[in-house]
């Protein structure tokens, strides 16, 4: 097999696996005009995912190969501290005005105008990041809580596959990829009064400040293997049975908890 039927094999792989390269022109504006990017669609993902503009349909179709590869279904080395496998790159995509449910709204007869127009409005003021699990909407908050804090990014977190899944890790995990690793974010519990559970959608509110800190939470770094972690919650448990099954009454008549060598770290 010479170089370019391997090129043409890898290329024909890569449309068996829903990957196309489009080309742009006058219509799609200046910015892709001439230019090229891949597109990457499956059954079961409303949104396509779309690559960055190249100059090459070969650089286009490099870029599909780097993202097929990225979210290959065969995962990478386990860590030795037990963290989470590396979830794959983010793409900004677009939001093609026929996904955005602008027209739908517009025609409904339950949707005002007015009410379909702002929704496209705030739809296009987000920028839409995906991988081969998430995806992410990112919209900037003009400091809710002052100017001591600040812009506030908006990240709304859905599931490709919609499930009811909320891990922690994953959520760090975006938040860095996204805004920063050393930007803090926070999630909002509300009151009963103001709860909205319409989807199985997840969000994540991040200071573009990175030097802001909330003034509660842990202000030390502490990590550890998942080996570590069990033994952990083991002591934490032995020591909860100790101070249960075992109170002593001290000289006043009160209870008084004996506390074990294995609760004490």
């Amino acid at each position: 097999m010479n170089p370019i039927e391997f090129a043409d094999s890898i290329r024909q792989q890569l449309r068996t696996d829903g990957y196309s390269v489009l080309r742009g022109g006058a219509a799609d504006g200046e910015l892709l005009d001439g230019r090229y990017w891949f597109c990457w669609s499956r059954t079961g993902i409303e949104d396509a995912e779309i690559g960055p503009p190249c100059e090459s349909e070969l650089a286009a179709w490099n870029g599909a190969l780097q993202h097929r590869l990225s979210s290959s279904s065969i995962g990478p080395h386990g860590s030795p501290w037990g963290q989470p496998s590396p979830m794959g790159n983010f793409y900004a995509i677009g939001s093609p005005k026929e996904s955005l449910g602008i027209e739908q709204d517009a025609r409904s007869p339950r949707t005002p105008l007015a009410a379909a127009l702002q929704k496209e409005e705030s739809l296009r003021q987000q920028t839409v990041y995906t991988n081969e699990t998430y995806q992410v909407r990112v919209s900037v908050v003009r400091a809710p809580l002052g100017a001591q804090y600040g812009d506030v990014a908006w990240l709304s977190i859905k599931r490709h596959d919609d499930a009811a899944v909320h891990d922690w890790n994953d959520v760090q995990e975006i938040k860095s990829r996204i805004i920063g690793a050393e930007h803090e974010g926070f999630e909002v519990y509300p009151a009963d009064s103001l709860t909205v559970d319409t989807a199985n959608e997840h969000h994540l509110y991040v200071f573009l400040n990175s030097k802001v800190r909330l003034p509660i939470g842990y202000r030390l770094h502490q990590a550890m293997c998942g080996q570590a972690a069990a033994v952990v919650r083991a002591e934490d448990e032995l020591s909860s049975l100790v101070l249960t099954r075992h109170p002593q009454q001290n000289s006043t008549g009160a209870n008084r908890l004996s506390v074990s060598g294995a609760a004490r770290r």
